[in-house]
């Protein structure tokens, strides 16, 4: 769901510091190394069902700098805190005193906010008045860090923290579900949870078609661009697949030894198939690459769990059936994003 859609549930500051940790993480990993992480649009960022914020639209735009990421996070922090009953620590979101605010600055403070344990005894805190309405200064300011400074210590004296009620909207991508065993299921021996789910920005993306020409081969990057309104397409064929050839599809190449553990494909082309596989080697044929996730497309967000989340630099996203379409078969993949 969206990050206004998410804000309009019951929340606290303790909630809203959970649901933004692994992002700031994210952002300060990505600042670390010399890349950004392109939220400097607020609309990129989504909220999952388990209430933690996340790029659903993996890209790097060309305009995409530090401050705008910096920016575009306390954007999302001040949207997702409109209902915490603390008006003076979301106030210091916009004063203009103190350090200037960095990715690992808000990281650290964010996760001093998830980390320490709060008082048995800790008497709930009276709504503070708001002595000194919010500016709507830019919030990359200096003094901006004070914000959170300020959420931390309203977290630590809040009682009963009760998280963040999400509801019941679909997210963007949709959640991987395992099947439990029946020991887990009567909480016998249960594993902890798995880490959410990160997104992961890919590096570039080629048509693959090792038989025939390869389909709108100049257009293969519109399926990684971060970018719903962009699409990238096969040709439209007078029979389905493998007549004339066997498929086609978009070899991308991601991070050095990234261990993936999801794909999602937002498209239109309900009923095509698409596996996602290993890179072929160069010059080599589609029987040298190992299937590592399938499934039928639906018209929206498709999730494609994988069997191993063992460590790629690059998949292919293998179209092995097209869609049908008026006069033929065609499939468009809009966006291809990826999870670790």
């Amino acid at each position: 769901m969206s990050v206004d859609e998410a804000s309009a549930g019951s929340t606290s500051v303790l909630g809203v510091a959970r649901a933004v940790v692994e992002l700031a993480d994210a952002m300060r990993s990505f600042h670390e190394s010399g890349a950004v992480l392109a939220i400097g649009d607020a609309g990129r960022v989504r909220v999952s069902l388990d209430g933690i914020a996340y790029v659903a639209f993996p890209g790097t735009p060309a305009s995409s700098e530090r401050d705008g990421d910096v920016r575009g996070f306390c954007r999302v922090v001040q949207t997702l805190a409109a209902g915490v009953q603390s008006p003076d620590a979301l106030g210091l979101m916009t004063r203009r005193d103190g350090p200037e605010v960095t990715a690992g600055a808000i990281t650290d403070t964010l996760r001093g906010i998830v980390d320490q344990p709060l008082p048995p005894e800790a008497p709930v805190p009276e709504p503070i008045s708001d002595a000194e309405p919010a500016t709507q200064d830019d919030p990359t300011r200096p003094g901006a860090l004070a914000a959170f400074a300020g959420i931390a210590a309203v977290a630590v004296a809040m009682l009963g923290a009760i998280g963040w009620l999400i509801g019941t909207a679909i997210a963007d991508p949709p959640t991987f579900e395992a099947v439990a065993s029946a020991d887990e299921t009567n909480g016998v021996g249960a594993p902890p949870p798995p880490p959410p789910l990160i997104p992961v920005a890919p590096g570039g993306a080629a048509v693959y078609s090792p038989q025939q020409y390869p389909d709108n081969a100049l257009a293969g990057g519109l399926a990684i661009d971060g970018n719903l309104e962009t699409a990238w397409s096969t040709d439209t064929y007078m029979q389905q697949f493998p007549q004339f050839k066997n498929g086609v599809g978009l070899t991308v190449a991601l991070p050095v030894d990234t261990a993936l553990r999801g794909v999602w494909i937002a498209s239109p082309s309900a009923g095509a198939r698409v596996e996602i596989r290993t890179l072929p080697p160069v010059g080599g044929a589609l029987e040298e690459t190992a299937v590592l996730g399938a499934a039928t497309l639906q018209s929206g967000v498709t999730p494609i769990a994988l069997v191993a989340s063992a460590p790629y630099s690059g998949l292919t996203v293998w179209i092995s059936a097209q869609a049908g379409s008026e006069g033929g078969f065609r499939t468009e993949l809009s966006e291809v994003g990826f999870l670790s």
